[in-house]
């Protein structure tokens, strides 16, 4: 699994989820703009790949995304999705103001990438795997999480009232972080988010999907939901087959969630 490729600059490991759909997003932009050249590595999480002894070395908190940089002398690992996103920006000096001379926009753009992994991704993310995964329904859980998602989306419809941009007025890889996540309201009505809701949200939707590395992504998402079944992901958390193969966590129905 950690085998060198001398024929691609960067090794990219990943799932098809949110946080790494970051990072296949702005490696297709420095495909684009800088030629760079990369190949993809899936971990199976359902195999529980990522706790392989190969794929620890990578990572030694055993998630995804991870990268392997090949440009240098020697193969450098970087983890974390908004680690990653900085060190690539840094690297090729884009989609980050330069700190020396705009430490401000710098200053910014940085805020706002880390505010998407250490608020909205958990929000997300939580309240996705107590409405899909759970095994059993955790009324206290999907009321905390929704609430959560709330108050970010609500936060963030703000922020893009007054920026035309999350880190400020160019594409930064602020966007991209929350793109990661974001980018799914395109395909499926999710945490009730909707235009009239939070109109800003939607208009920077549609401006980043403009950009073709945001297309690519949009019809990966497209094609993934196709093919959805929690009940795999499920399995992670139970052995019961009834559990397991239900449609949702059971006695799901019975709970009201509010968005105000």
């Amino acid at each position: 699994m950690i085998e060198i490729n001398n024929k691609v600059d960067y090794i990219f490991y990943t799932n098809n989820t949110p946080n790494t759909y970051k990072i296949k997003l702005i490696l297709l932009e420095l495909e684009k703009k800088h030629g760079i050249t990369f190949e993809n590595r899936f971990i199976d999480i359902i195999k529980k790949e990522n706790y392989s002894d190969d794929f620890i070395k990578i990572n030694p908190n055993k998630k995804v995304p991870a990268i392997v940089d090949q440009t240098g002398e020697k193969p450098f690992i970087v983890f974390e999705s908004v680690s990653i996103l900085i060190y690539l920006a840094q690297k090729y000096n884009i989609f980050l103001p330069d700190f020396k001379t705009n430490p401000h926009e710098n200053s910014d753009v940085i805020t706002w990438a880390v505010w998407q992994a250490a608020n909205l991704g958990p929000a997300f993310g939580q309240y996705f795997h107590f409405s899909f995964f759970s095994p059993t329904v955790q009324e206290y859980s999907l009321h905390r999480f929704n609430n959560e998602a709330q108050r970010v989306l609500k936060l963030l419809d703000e922020r893009l009232s007054v920026s035309p941009y999350i880190g400020g007025k160019d594409f930064s890889i602020a966007d991209i972080a929350s793109a990661g996540w974001l980018l799914y309201l395109n395909v499926v009505p999710l945490y009730n988010a909707t235009k009239e809701r939070f109109p800003h949200l939607f208009k920077w939707l549609d401006l980043i999907g403009e950009r073709e590395s945001v297309k690519e992504i949009n019809q990966s998402i497209l094609e993934g939901f196709k093919s959805f079944n929690p009940s795999i992901t499920r399995s992670l958390f139970t052995n019961d087959p009834e559990l397991i193969n239900a449609k949702a966590p059971i006695g799901i129905e019975n709970v009201v969630l509010k968005y105000d």
